[in-house]
């Protein structure tokens, strides 16, 4: 079973999809149908969390050939520690994910022949499962310096934090035993961004597998959007979606109102990281930031 909500007439630049269904009427209560044939993603957005991935759906949500999913919570319910979903046999959540994601292209109107999923930063830790839902799938992994990362969840926790204080529910989200799970929010923190930054660096590194991917650290962007992330995704906009990128690029991403500007917040950042977070960062998160940043070089040097 599934809750539905028409998002028809709602924003869709809005940030996230949950936004939209805030927009719209009452929900109702029916069986999720089967998968059928349907628009594939053309791309799915991981990230690692606060380093830009909102900038980046928000502002392809902009061009009119683009079907911009955000953070479905019905996809991180597939992914969760909740009722029975993290004890269901692999395949038979692959077929629920893609059953899912047939609904949610569904969505698109006529002219919109570019499917853009963008997930949670945690869902990157089921990165196995999303690759055989969705196999050859094009991945877009936006990152930043670990430490940013850290700080910004240090002061505005994610709500997946507060699985640090029920050890069973965080070894489930870990996929680690409850007894090996940190005890404080910001340790466990840097726990799930280790695995994610290890987990993409994993993948990438196997034979064949850097061309299905785009790796973009935060502190390339905006420019990257038009740079790199438009032309990969064989995107051009027109000359009025041009003048609506740069609109939205200058304000919060995060913002629904469209009202707060957007400040680079880098410096801030760096300023604000603490002796505590610098060690975390230092045992858990450099080498694998560091593996991604290599590969992105090779990457530009074969391209080159």
């Amino acid at each position: 079973m599934a809750d539905w909500a028409d998002i028809a007439g709602t924003d869709p630049t809005l940030p996230f999809l949950a936004d939209r269904i805030a927009q719209a009427g009452p929900c109702w209560r029916a069986p999720l149908p089967d998968a059928a044939d349907g628009m594939a993603p053309s791309v799915l957005i991981l990230h690692a969390g606060r380093c830009g991935s909102t900038l980046v759906s928000r502002s392809l949500s902009r061009l009119a050939r683009c079907h911009v999913v955000s953070e479905p919570q019905a996809l991180n319910d597939v992914l969760g520690t909740q009722g029975v979903w993290p004890f269901l046999p692999a395949p038979e959540k692959q077929q629920v994910l893609r059953r899912l994601v047939t609904v949610l292209a569904r969505a698109a109107r006529p002219d919109q022949d570019r499917f853009i999923l963008k997930l949670s930063s945690w869902n990157a830790l089921h990165l196995p499962l999303l690759e055989a839902a969705f196999p050859g799938v094009p991945k877009l992994f936006i990152y930043r310096q670990p430490e940013e990362i850290l700080v910004s969840l240090r002061d505005e926790p994610a709500g997946w934090m507060g699985r640090a204080g029920q050890k069973v529910q965080a070894g489930l989200f870990l996929g680690m035993p409850p007894a090996r799970v940190p005890d404080t929010p910001l340790a466990f923190a840097t726990q799930v961004l280790g695995r994610i930054l290890s987990g993409v660096a994993d993948h990438i590194a196997r034979p064949g597998r850097m061309d299905q991917w785009l790796l973009v650290p935060y502190d390339t962007l905006p420019g990257a959007l038009t740079a790199e992330i438009l032309p990969w995704l064989g995107l051009e906009p027109t000359g009025g979606e041009a003048g609506a990128l740069a609109h939205g690029l200058a304000i919060h991403a995060k913002d629904p109102a469209g009202k707060r500007p957007f400040v680079p917040d880098h410096a801030h950042k760096r300023a604000a990281v603490t002796a505590e977070l610098a060690e975390l960062t230092r045992d858990l998160l450099c080498t694998p930031y560091e593996r991604l940043e290599r590969l992105r070089f090779h990457a530009a040097r074969v391209e080159g």
